[in-house]
């Protein structure tokens, strides 16, 4: 299997953890994704990045936990859930590890969730929206 090839079966399987990271993905899931046993999955990609595909898509769920402990409200617990863990006293030891203070820790460092704007969900919607144009709908020339 030529390097650029096998390159774009990893970063197929990197793809999938960091858009799937919140659900039940397994490292049986991102070789089944890269084509890849799992025993060759698991060395090509450590090879390739430097850490195992555990490690990786436990990095990319410690890291959307610190986004949310930085700015919700949400419980550690529901954070845990949310990234796709499911033992909060393992969340805390990986997170501990990871950041060098518990979950609680470092939501303490920031401003509390209140502080920050809030915009009612029905501007949210409307601005998150995708526009609908048609071809040429937006230059302002009629045609006939």
């Amino acid at each position: 299997m030529a390097a650029v090839h096998l390159a774009r079966h990893l970063l197929r399987a990197k793809d999938l953890m960091d858009a799937r990271y919140s659900e039940r993905l397994t490292v049986a899931d991102a070789a089944e994704a890269a084509g890849l046993s799992r025993a060759h999955f698991c060395r090509e990609f450590k090879r390739a990045f430097g850490e195992s595909p555990h490690v990786y898509l436990l990095t990319r769920r410690l890291e959307r936990a610190a986004a949310l402990l930085r700015f919700t409200d949400r419980s550690v617990a529901e954070i845990c859930m949310n990234v796709g863990l499911e033992s909060v006293g393992s969340f805390t030891t990986s997170f501990t590890r990871m950041y060098g203070v518990p979950p609680t820790g470092y939501r303490a460092k920031f401003p509390p969730a209140a502080q920050y704007a809030r915009l009612p969900a029905c501007v949210v919607r409307f601005y998150g929206r995708p526009r609908h144009q048609t071809f040429r709908e937006d230059d302002g020339v009629a045609r006939g």
